[in-house]
């Protein structure tokens, strides 16, 4: 079966020039509204962990890009619960977080932490391009959730308490990750 292109008349709209852009339902937000820098983070997030999983597919490690493709699609649905009013009749239609996607960041810590040198001293990043790519994302990932708490208190969006109940973990994930990464020069 063949996939369906989706195509674009047109990728410039001029829609954002005036310093808005629309959440899902098409409400207009000002680009600096906390729900964008929401939206933005979790894209920043996004793209980072898309760098460090190319890397991971050229040294053959699957088993690691599949964990981080799944997280990616993880970011999406807090993504689009950060960016679709609770109260709009389009959010009742899409994916909700979980206590599943919890749970398989802690089941993938528990793995990874089987095989993994964790010393016992402050971390400096970059042992390896790979590791440290995965420690970006831990950086961004942080500020992404420190961003969703304010979220949550500033405006009440409690809706999305486990969405940063996962960005907590998924910080405690990537630091194992990248440690996990550099653990075979630290045997040597």
């Amino acid at each position: 079966m063949k996939k369906k292109e989706i195509t674009f008349d047109m990728v410039t709209t001029k829609g954002g020039d005036m310093g808005e852009t629309s959440l899902y339902n098409g409400e207009r937000r000002r680009k600096d509204d906390l729900i964008m820098d929401v939206v933005g983070d979790l894209d920043e997030l996004g793209a980072f962990l898309g760098l460090a999983r190319a890397e991971l597919v050229k040294t053959g490690r699957k088993k690691e890009s599949d964990i981080i493709i799944e997280i990616q699609k993880t970011l999406f649905i807090i993504g689009g619960e950060a960016a679709t009013p609770e109260n709009d009749k389009l959010f009742k239609n899409i994916s909700k977080m979980t206590e599943k996607h919890i749970l398989f960041l802690e089941r993938e810590e528990k793995n990874l932490l089987k095989t993994t040198i964790i010393r016992p001293v402050f971390v400096t990043a970059g042992g390896n391009s790979v590791s440290a790519t995965v420690d970006v994302a831990r950086a961004v990932c942080r500020r992404t959730e420190r961003h969703m708490v304010s979220l949550i208190r500033e405006r009440g969006f409690v809706y999305l308490a486990t969405g940063q109940r996962y960005l907590n973990r998924l910080s405690d994930l990537l630091f194992i990750l990248a440690r996990n990464l550099e653990t075979e020069e630290l045997k040597s």
